[in-house]
């Protein structure tokens, strides 16, 4: 492959790769009135993670995969947004993650 074929790749490429990007951000974007999963600084303790993400106004489902990745749930259209102000980093759907379930235990 010649020098002229590599450069030649590099806009496809980088298209390609900002098209993932934008699908994968979508598919995480929470649901309104459904599960979402707040995650918080790694640095933050446990308790810290649930008591931001209770003070949020949600309920509070379960932990995650991590010790500062919280499932909660809220009605209120506006609870992300106050998640991510209590500090949570991402909030996402935790269904598109895989890796923490939204069933609550018994």
């Amino acid at each position: 492959m010649s020098r002229d074929d590599r450069s030649a790749l590099w806009l496809p490429s980088l298209v390609l790769f900002a098209s993932l990007l934008g699908v994968a951000a979508l598919a995480l974007q929470p649901r309104p009135d459904h599960p979402v999963a707040a995650v918080f600084p790694p640095w933050w303790s446990a308790e810290r993670a649930f008591a931001a993400a209770g003070s949020a106004g949600g309920a509070v489902l379960r932990d995650g995969a991590w010790s500062t990745l919280i499932v909660a749930q809220s009605p209120d259209p506006q609870f992300a947004a106050r998640l991510r102000a209590a500090g949570a980093l991402l909030v996402l759907d935790p269904q598109a993650l895989g890796t923490c379930s939204t069933a609550v235990e018994s």
